[in-house]
């Protein structure tokens, strides 16, 4: 029969109310390392069990964390999804998941939904730059944080890759190569990382004093099909680029097949690189250069900001910007001779 708190206590000689803190993991415990690990080892020995029903009406809080992603088939939210899990169970917090498809009728849906069940707070992957559902919660102080995408007004409750400075090392990259015609697969503008990876993409440009071809900036997505269909546009032009940055590794994919079906190779007829650098990179032939992020420790890191909120340990007041690392690799080279 398993012990009850008082008497892990009485075993531990220490307050029912410590034993309760070290085995929820509580960040505002104050007791030795041989106390905590003395409490622990009695816990495990007599097989105790928290009732955590009775934690739930006696804390106020669920332990449940509400995740909400845009494409559940994008291996790239599942490694940061991950990294929010692996964080949050550190602390015995458990994970409700939602895909939206990226529609914002769905992600509006999503987070009621995850209200309802009384969730203590929300990671969103889903925001839009202007996004009606993010003000919402800020109105209700519904403790959330943003990951990967961030809004126009609300930058501290973000946790981001560095977008604009990603997309301005890549062009730089590609320039150093010999390229003159660089262009950009591009998301959509109306969410952050698309917005902030064209900036970077054009401010370079411009900066290093390369051909401004408006043509060259073409609209694709963040998956595959969209890639492909811009590289084809891109491929129509009478002069086409020497070089394309596109705006995450699956678009690249995309990209890639269109290059093929052409009848070119890479890098020999045209270098091609994304953004991310997702395991996936390493399985194109040739393998992708891309810029890489942090997956995992970006999902830590927003679920570790949340808890702080959850606890009423601290409050954001920075956004947290994770770098991104060019990664060159074989589907980059020296510009052709035309």
């Amino acid at each position: 029969m398993s012990l009850t708190l008082k008497e892990l206590g009485r075993l531990a000689g220490v307050h029912p109310s410590t034993v309760a803190r070290v085995l929820n993991d509580d960040p505002r415990q104050r007791v030795s390392d041989e106390v905590r690990q003395r409490i622990v080892t009695l816990a495990r020995e007599h097989g105790y069990q928290p009732n955590h029903i009775a934690r739930s009406l006696r804390t106020k809080r669920s332990y449940v964390i509400g995740t909400i992603i845009p494409d559940i088939a994008n291996p790239f939210f599942a490694v940061v999804f991950r990294g929010i899990e692996d964080k949050l169970a550190e602390y015995d917090y458990s994970v409700i998941l939602a895909n939206t498809d990226d529609d914002a009728e769905r992600e509006a849906r999503g987070i009621s939904m995850m209200r309802g069940r009384q969730v203590d707070g929300l990671v969103l992957a889903t925001a839009r730059r202007d996004d009606p559902a993010i003000g919402e919660l800020v109105e209700a102080r519904f403790p959330f944080v943003l990951v990967n995408r961030d809004t126009d007004s609300l930058p501290a409750h973000a946790v981001v890759p560095a977008d604009y400075d990603g997309a301005v090392t890549a062009v730089q990259y590609l320039a150093s190569l010999g390229h003159r015609r660089i262009a950009h697969i591009s998301g959509a503008d109306g969410v952050s990382t698309g917005h902030l990876r064209r900036m970077g993409y054009l401010d370079a440009i411009s900066r290093l004093e390369l051909p401004h071809d408006p043509r060259l900036l073409v609209d694709g997505s963040f998956r595959e099909p969209g890639g492909y269909a811009a590289m084809r546009q891109l491929l129509a032009l009478e002069e086409p680029p020497t070089a394309v940055f596109a705006v995450n590794d699956l678009a690249a994919a995309g990209a890639l097949r269109a290059i093929r079906e052409a009848g070119l190779e890479v890098p020999r007829d045209l270098s091609l690189m994304g953004f991310n650098d997702l395991p996936t990179a390493m399985q194109t032939t040739p393998n992708l250069t891309s810029m890489h992020i942090p997956l995992h420790a970006m999902g830590v890191a927003a679920a570790e900001r949340l808890l702080h909120v959850v606890l009423g340990d601290e409050v954001p007041r920075e956004p947290v910007i994770l770098p991104a690392e060019l990664i060159p690799r074989e589907s980059t080279g020296p510009a052709p001779t035309r």
